[in-house]
């Protein structure tokens, strides 16, 4: 499989299984290295043959291993024929002597050479390094070398989204956007034969482009190549007739049940194509859905496949999924898209729901496409050509607008067609077109055709947001309001009282969003749609404001209520409850309460809970785990979040930005920063946002070693957020300062009090007795904000306070207590915070280990309560010296008597320097 294009890109992401092959070989036996197909296997092999080739060993491949210009390895058709080549004279006992061959496929090796290699390899006379498919059985003699322990079994496994990041920087030659690595990720799950082409063609075609220095794609916008396809129909061949069957059913209507897959006869066929890697298997709920393990398998087999299949198999999946009962609004979505693309117009009723459905689920494209199907003047049942209209998009607002009053006149339900022009506004300002979103609302609202009160709110209130946010007309919006709660009654206008307040919270007036929506919720007798609208708004307006006790209440309030909610809202709900336990101090009730969000999740509905996605990352930060925070948000960028308030995509960046420069990741946190900002200034957005971005902003910069320019941006955004009355973002941008340069911290702990002063939540209370301590210098109280972030369970806080302890303790002379604290801020990076941010000195660590290797043996028996004579014995030392030693000890550890030995710092670590006597 190896072939001379597979030497243009480099080898990247593969630093421990090159390792793993090195320590094998000079263990002597060599490795086999197993995995899937188009993992990489091949290019490893050649590598490390080419590697062992440089270090001076004979190579001699086989089945086309190491074609390489660089690799001095002499080639060999088969296995027999190079060990009939191999002179006995040549073959030597030592590890690094001896020949190494290199066996690409080994799996094709005849049971006769595998067999000779076998014995070749025990004798100590050859070392061998070889490919499997981890798929297929080995001939007994490839099998027998690594099952008696002669050589080392190597898994390759597709590359992780790191190591697939490192792959195209180093192919590139550059940054690529997030989205767009998390888009190639989710083409390829990884697999470095199909992110080869796909960006080799990709780039060829220029839909991989470089802007301003960054690689974006924005998705398959062309058919695969035709060696891509190849490459993919390779891996499907050998299907026996079933097998054949299923795949194409995948390729048409993933994810399919498992219980359809038996209706029709193909549990079979499902279970040996698991078993080959071709299908995947997940588990949502209590169902057993099945995929296609190669993303773009479905669109090579679909583009193979003929038009009268794709439509049989698309009606019979449909048809089943209707007979087993369709149970979520995803399985209507999934049946009237499955009846659309055979031909078959559905029911409007049936469209109408799907769109809203696909609305929810952020699929706009197809969203839209439903909208326009249900504003078209069709009989139900007719048929469609080429799976239905072609939408009227790029005609501009004008053509939307005649194609909407039009469907409007003369459809004989005017009210369904009001409904699908309402809908396809929502479709049109999730995709960016804002001004066609307006002037769909405009002309549908304007028609003279009566609709449920509630959805003419819902849908005053999504042009209000539109009007306001997105389009900066807030005057405009407030006029089209004071039209609408006039035209429905003051008693009936709760929701548009709570779009008031969304536009003060957007217009950075969060007392007013407060007051609008506390006196709406006041008065006791609000609706459901009015609840889910404002209680969000007034609870992220509190905890802003530096109200999360209030806050919670008013959650508690409606916490039964909520899981009637819309799913959107409910998520919402709980993403404001963590972030007001966190205010308060309680980070572990705070993720209770992200994990209740998981019952929304089963249908892998991200869109939906991007809120919570950004409320468990920032979680797991506080609490020290910023890889996992990492692998959740680049998920999270790849999404379209332009719909849903609060978030927005720069908001994402910024904090995928902090997570990699708190995970070590300097390099790529700048320039996601850097991409964070350009979004920024491109996309609508908020304060209670844009201070997020901020804060990260700060962050990133310090970690990376720019502490002026991190307390200037921290500094900057104090003032803005004291300005518009967000306390606690203020309070957490000075205490950033404070951490960052605390020789500046004594300037503003008295504006810091203030700030704890006017905030509720231990947290705010903490930073500002942090800020203090570092004001003063005092290592006492610095131990006790050690002891409070640790007991909240943010733990990469408590250890910078104890590292900060330690430091102050020191300076103070009080040497005990500084390698105490020292030693807390070690037992606190043990337990899983990994390491100290950068601006930290590391001036206590030549502290913790003064002891010589003799006084540490020393005072390790001494802690056990031997006494000298015995610790003499047992060194075979005077007594004498072992009360120098002693004396010695307790001057370095700060200690006076012999029981400190027991609890001095760094005693584990004495512990392990000696073993220790029993009893």
């Amino acid at each position: 499989m190896s072939t001379e294009v597979l030497f243009h890109w480099p080898i990247t992401g593969r630093q421990t299984e090159l390792k793993d092959i090195e320590q094998a070989l000079e263990r002597g036996g060599g490795a086999l290295l197993v995995g899937g197909t188009g993992v990489g296997k091949s290019l490893l092999l050649a590598t490390a043959l080419e590697r062992a080739s440089d270090a001076g060993r004979t190579v001699l491949s086989v089945g086309g291993a190491s074609w390489s210009s660089g690799a001095r390895a002499k080639g060999y058709g088969s296995l027999g024929e190079c060990i009939a080549s191999i002179e006995p004279a040549n073959l030597s006992g030592s590890a690094s002597d001896r020949p190494l061959v290199g066996v690409d496929d080994a799996h094709l090796v005849d049971d006769a050479s595998g067999h000779r290699l076998h014995r070749l390899v025990a004798a100590g006379r050859l070392s061998v390094l070889a490919t499997s498919r981890k798929d297929v059985h080995t001939p007994a003699g490839i099998d027998k070398l690594w099952v008696d322990r002669l050589i080392d079994h190597v898994d390759v496994a597709p590359f992780d989204r790191a190591q697939l990041r490192d792959v195209l920087h180093a192919r590139l030659g550059g940054h690529t956007d997030a989205a767009t690595l998390e888009r190639l990720w989710s083409a390829t799950h990884g697999n470095a034969l199909v992110l080869r082409e796909l960006v080799d063609h990709a780039v060829e075609k220029k839909s991989l482009r470089c802007v301003d220095g960054v690689w974006v794609w924005d998705g398959l916008t062309h058919p695969p190549s035709r060696r891509l396809s190849e490459l993919i129909r390779l891996g499907l061949r050998d299907l026996s007739r079933d097998e054949r069957e299923l795949v194409n059913m995948l390729a048409v209507a993933e994810p399919l049940e498992m219980d359809i897959a038996a209706a029709s006869g193909l549990a079979h066929a499902a279970e040996s194509l698991d078993l080959r890697g071709i299908v995947a298997v997940r588990y949502n709920g209590t169902r057993v859905e099945l995929r296609l393990a190669v993303p773009l398998s479905r669109v090579v087999v679909a583009s193979r496949m003929s038009d009268l299949t794709a439509q049989r198999l698309r009606r019979q999946v449909a048809d089943a999924m209707e007979a087993t009962g369709s149970r979520l609004p995803e399985d209507v979505l999934r049946v009237v898209s499955l009846r659309i693309e055979a031909g078959l117009l559905p029911e409007r009723e049936q469209l109408l729901i799907a769109a809203r459905t696909a609305i929810r689920r952020r699929i706009h494209d197809l969203a839209e496409r439903l909208c326009l199907l249900a504003l078209r003047a069709v009989d139900p049942g007719q048929r469609l050509l080429h799976g239905g209209p072609v939408s009227d998009a790029g005609e501009g607002p004008e053509a939307l607008c005649r194609m909407v009053s039009y469907a409007i006149q003369r459809s004989d339900t005017p009210k369904d067609s009001l409904r699908a022009a309402l809908m396809l506004g929502e479709v049109l300002i999730g995709k960016g077109r804002h001004e066609e979103a307006e002037a769909v609302f405009d002309t549908a609202l304007s028609a003279a055709v009566d609709i449920p009160q509630a959805e003419y709110v819902a849908a005053v209130h999504a042009r209000v947001v539109n009007l306001a946010w997105r389009l900066r007309r807030v005057k405009d919006a407030g006029a089209v309001l004071d039209r609408a709660v006039a035209a429905v009654g003051p008693g009936q206008a709760g929701v548009l009282h709570g779009s008031r307040a969304l536009i003060a919270m957007m217009s950075d007036r969060l007392r007013d969003a407060v007051d609008i929506g506390e006196a709406v919720l006041g008065a006791g007798d609000a609706q459901q749609a009015v609840t889910q609208g404002l209680v969000p708004v007034v609870v992220l307006a509190r905890t802003e404001l530096g109200d999360p006790s209030g806050a919670l209440e008013l959650l508690s309030r409606y916490r039964g209520s909520s899981f009637d909610w819309d799913p959107e809202a409910a998520a919402l709900m709980v993403a404001l409850a963590a972030r007001c336990l966190w205010h308060t101090g309680n980070l572990r009730e705070a993720a209770d309460v992200l994990d209740t969000a998981r019952r929304y999740d089963e249908a892998d509905r991200w869109p939906m809970l991007l809120q919570t996605v950004l409320a468990r990352a920032r979680l797991l930060r506080l609490r020290g785990e910023p890889q996992r925070a990492v692998a959740q948000l680049r998920q999270a960028v790849a999404l379209d979040t332009g719909h849903e308030w609060p978030v927005t995509r720069a908001w994402t960046l910024a904090q995928l930005g902090g997570a990699l420069a708190e995970a070590g990741q300097h390099a790529e946190a700048l320039r996601t920063l850097v991409e964070a900002r350009t979004v920024q200034r491109e996309a609508v957005s908020h304060p209670i946002a844009d201070d997020e971005i901020a804060y990260d902003r700060a962050l990133v910069l310090a970690h990376t070693g720019d502490y002026s320019g991190a307390a200037s941006a921290a500094l900057d955004l104090a003032d803005r957020a004291e300005a518009g009355g967000r306390t606690p973002t203020a309070l957490a941008a000075l205490h950033l300062v404070a951490r960052i340069k605390e020789n500046a911290s004594y300037r503003f702990r008295s504006r810091a009090r203030q700030f704890a002063a006017r905030c509720g939540g231990a947290t705010a209370r903490m930073m500002s007795d942090h800020i203090q301590a570092l004001a003063e210098a005092d290592g006492n109280a610095l131990t006790k904000v050690s002891r409070q972030f640790g007991e909240m369970g943010a733990l990469p806080l408590a250890a910078e306070a104890a590292a900060q302890a330690a430091r102050a303790h020191r300076a103070a002379g009080q040497r005990r207590k500084g390698r105490e604290a020292w030693a807390t801020c070690e037992d606190l990076l043990r337990g899983g915070t990994g390491t100290l941010p950068s601006w930290i000195v590391n001036e206590n660590r030549g502290d913790m280990a003064p002891l010589t290797p003799r006084e540490r043996e020393v005072a390790a028996l001494a802690a056990t309560g031997m006494s000298n004579r015995d610790i003499a014995l047992r060194l075979v030392v005077s007594v004498r010296t072992v009360e120098n030693h002693l004396h010695r000890i307790y001057h370095k550890l700060g200690i006076t008597e012999r029981q400190a030995l027991h609890r001095s710092p760094g005693q584990e670590a004495l512990g392990r320097s000696v073993r220790l006597p029993a009893g």
